[in-house]
């Protein structure tokens, strides 16, 4: 196992000995900002780990929030102002269907 690591490791430091890393100073200038500016960079690459669980919890309850108090119930329709008229299975506003006979009857 140890002889099979270890030409193996031979082989990858053969094939990669023509490879460099030329950035070796911007590197350690991130991992070790000076500036505010580079504080700022840093802060804002941190990664955030939320649970799956109480995300999709919070997300179904707001949803479910927004889903019951924007559904328009019968109720609310007849307290407005204009009725609904139903004529073959549509529906029009009072108010737009009178408009709209006057306009053809002229």
């Amino acid at each position: 196992m140890k002889n099979q690591r270890k030409t193996l490791k031979k082989q990858l430091d053969k094939e990669m000995n023509h490879i460099t890393f030329s950035k070796q100073q911007e590197v350690i200038d991130r991992l070790h900002p000076v500036s505010f500016k580079q504080k700022a960079l840093l802060i804002w690459n941190k990664e955030i780990e939320l649970s799956l669980l109480p995300l999709v919890a919070i997300v179904v309850v707001i949803l479910s929030l927004g889903i019951k108090y924007n559904d328009v119930t019968p109720d609310h329709v007849a307290k407005t102002k204009d009725e609904l008229v139903e004529i073959d299975e549509y529906r029009y506003w009072k108010g737009d269907l009178e408009k709209m006979v006057t306009r053809y009857e002229n």
